[in-house]
C-alpha cells in the first residue's frame, strides 16, 4: 500500500515518539479516520539526541479539530504532551481519557501556573517530548495569536514543528519545522498567514 493509500501509520513519526498503546486501540483510531474520510498525510522527521518537539497545529475554530487530532494522536501511537483547562481533568470518563492521552491539567486562577509556565516545567524534566498546542488559545475569533510556543520552543530548546487541520481534504498535514527568527510579532504573523491556506472546520472563526 502507498503511503497517499494509508489512513494513518506510527512510521509517520520517529519510533522514540511512540507510545506502544494496544494494536485494537491503534486500529480502532484509523478505522474512526477512515469512516468520516479522513488521514494523516506527511511525516515528523527524525531528530537528533532527546530534542523537545512542539507541534502546533491550527486553524482551530472547532470541537472536531480535538476529535480529529486525538484519532490521529492514537493512530499515529504518539506519545504526545497537551495542557488542558483543569477543570476537564475533573470529569469523570473525560479526564481519565485526556490523562490516558497524555494531558496535563492547567489551572490558569494560581499564580505561575499558566500554560507556558506548566508546559516549560514539565518539558524539562521529559527526556525529548513531543506537546501539541494550538497557538490561537482558543476555538473561539481571535485577531492574535499568542507566543506561548515561542517561549516554551526557547526555554527548553526544542523545535517547532507545523501541523494543520485541513477540512477541506479532510487531512491532517504533518508539514515542516519552523525557525523563529526572533521576532515575534513577525513569527507570529507569519504562523498566522501559514495556516490561512488550510481550510478551517469554521472560517468565520478565524
Amino acid at each position: 500500500m502507498h503511503q497517499s493509500d494509508k489512513i494513518v501509520s506510527r512510521n509517520q513519526i520517529p519510533n522514540k515518539y511512540w507510545a506502544s498503546r494496544p494494536k485494537i486501540v491503534q486500529s480502532l483510531a484509523r478505522l474512526f479516520l477512515k469512516l468520516f474520510g479522513w488521514k494523516v498525510e506527511g511525516v515528523v522527521p527524525p531528530v537528533k539526541g532527546n530534542e523537545n518537539i512542539i507541534i502546533i497545529a491550527g486553524p482551530h475554530t472547532s470541537n472536531w479539530d480535538g476529535i480529529f487530532g486525538f484519532a490521529a494522536i492514537l493512530g499515529l501511537d504518539a506519545k504526545i504532551t497537551f495542557f488542558g483547562k483543569h477543570s476537564l481533568f475533573n470529569k469523570p470518563i473525560l479526564g481519565t481519557f485526556l490523562k490516558y492521552m497524555g494531558g496535563i491539567p492547567v489551572d490558569k486562577a494560581k499564580p505561575g501556573s499558566g500554560l507556558t509556565d506548566v508546559a516549560i516545567k514539565n518539558m524539562k524534566r521529559f527526556n525529548g517530548s513531543l506537546i501539541a498546542m494550538a497557538p490561537e488559545g482558543t476555538r473561539a475569533k481571535t485577531e492574535k495569536m499568542k507566543s506561548g510556543f515561542l517561549r516554551i520552543a526557547k526555554a527548553v530548546e526544542g523545535q517547532i514543528f507545523l501541523g494543520a487541520f485541513d477540512f477541506g481534504k479532510k487531512r491532517i498535514f504533518l508539514d515542516k519545522f519552523y525557525i523563529p527568527s526572533g521576532d515575534n510579532e513577525k513569527d507570529l504573523m507569519w504562523v498566522r498567514n501559514y495556516f490561512m491556506q488550510y481550510q478551517a472546520k469554521r472560517p468565520e472563526n478565524y
